[in-house]
């Protein structure tokens, strides 16, 4: 979450990984990358306890049993799951550019997985909702996949979303045997097969990264964007403005008499050369102390997070700064992760009795190891990220000697990160444009 910049990293030009430059690895390369990941990377990440080590060493053994026969997609699958075996959502590795994708992307809503996006040669799938992957229900898809995913239940199911739509992902959990993917779904009360092959190319924004910004899953990208892919929310004639562009912080009034201040955020970083604690400065004198709104509206469901020191005074303030019979509202999701939670917990902590969280439990626990760097594999290229700090945002912690500093100084003590008011949005709800949960921050703000 915190950041370093050095004036050589601004400036230097980045060098494709090997990667991004599709490299045939041979058995040898693989090993030697299960070596630097095994005798290396694992002795940094501390949210490993002896027996996620066991584990750890039970999925690097078997691929090194496995790398005569296994392909790059195969070799970038066991990193994850060994990553995974932490259970810790920051321990993690960067695999994307090693899978491919089918022609769609899908969300999971409060009554299925539904396809919300597809290329154009599939656009018959917008709506519909996957039943079966292969001869696996949905349902036991997702258990399948969780061995390969980092963090939480809720993280889990966050990412699977994207997890699930790789034919290489579904081969691995034993769905298909090849390249092509057989789906069951259910549209207009008919029940279809689709077979799909994958994607000739990824749809706009998306990055290639299955634990990147999944949530754009959910926002349309703009009308002419290059090749850009059919969406549900096409035909919907206005919709929340949760589903608008990435922004690091931007604000409306949300009633004519501007006494209901909304601020959405998707990310803890500036998006631009000007500091985003100077931008949320902004919003509490210009917005808040000035104009007195009776609630204010901070929409983080979005937002993976970032560098946690650019909202702690935003946090610590806001709460302070309402009027008296005002309320703070934090809209949070399953992508509510990492600095973001963390802004979401010190709102929580500064909280005079007017602070509510509405939506989804987020993307992690109150207590989770975060911080560390990356370790690049030297032969496939795959960044593995470890986690060194503990920090703990429910129970709090006094001891900097056990604990990330920052949380000691400016973390809460006391608080639960549950949401006080629990959504979970219906396909229907999302398909008519509507957004229960800022309806629901609206309702409480009359």
């Amino acid at each position: 979450m915190a950041i370093v910049l050095s004036m050589a990293m601004a400036l230097a030009l980045p060098l494709p990984t090997r990667a991004e430059q599709n490299v045939r690895l041979t058995p040898d390369q693989m090993r030697e990358d299960l070596v630097v990941l095994r005798d290396t990377w694992l002795p940094r990440d501390k949210s490993f306890d002896d027996a996620k080590k066991r584990d750890f060493d039970r999925v690097i053994e078997a691929a090194f049993a496995n790398a005569d026969t296994m392909s790059e997609a195969d070799f970038a699958l066991a990193i994850q799951k060994a990553a995974a075996t932490s259970g810790n959502g920051h321990t993690t590795a960067a695999i994307g550019a090693l899978l491919r994708a089918l022609p769609i992307r899908a969300w999971w809503f409060a009554d299925g997985l539904y396809v919300v996006s597809t290329d154009e040669a599939h656009r018959d799938l917008l709506g519909a909702r996957i039943e079966k992957f292969g001869a696996l229900s949905s349902a036991e898809a997702l258990v399948r996949v969780t061995p390969f995913i980092s963090g939480t239940g809720t993280r889990v199911r966050y990412l699977s979303a994207a997890f699930l739509t790789s034919p290489d992902v579904l081969k691995a959990i034993g769905v298909s045997f090849g390249d092509s993917v057989t789906l069951t779904v259910s549209k207009d009360d008919r029940t279809s097969e689709a077979t799909l092959a994958p994607a000739a190319s990824r749809a706009p924004g998306d990055e290639g990264q299955p634990t990147k910004r999944v949530y754009s899953i959910l926002v349309p990208a703009a009308q002419d964007s290059p090749n850009r892919w059919p969406h549900v929310l096409d035909t919907v004639d206005t919709h929340s403005p949760a589903y608008a562009a990435r922004a690091d912080v931007e604000q409306h009034w949300l009633a004519s008499d501007q006494q209901v201040l909304y601020i959405r955020s998707n990310s803890i970083n500036s998006l631009d050369d000007r500091s985003l604690q100077l931008k949320l400065g902004d919003v509490i004198a210009n917005s808040v102390v000035a104009k007195r709104p009776r609630a204010v509206i901070v929409d983080l469901r979005f937002n993976n997070g970032g560098d946690l020191f650019n909202t702690i005074l935003f946090s610590q303030a806001l709460p302070k700064l309402v009027p008296s019979d005002g309320r703070v509202m934090v809209l949070v999701g399953r992508a509510t992760f990492s600095a973001a939670l963390v802004t979401a917990a010190m709102l929580k902590g500064a909280s005079q009795g007017n602070v509510v969280l509405i939506g989804e439990p987020m993307g992690d626990e109150g207590r989770f190891w975060a911080e560390g760097d990356d370790i690049t594999l030297p032969n496939s290229g795959i960044k593995v990220h470890y986690s060194d700090a503990f920090e703990d945002y429910e129970n709090g912690c006094l001891d900097p000697e056990k604990c990330y500093w920052p949380t000691v100084a400016f973390g809460p003590r006391g608080i639960s990160l549950k949401p006080d008011i629990l959504i979970d949005s219906t396909f229907a709800d999302y398909a008519a444009g509507r957004d229960p949960v800022l309806e629901k921050a609206l309702d409480l703000a009359k």
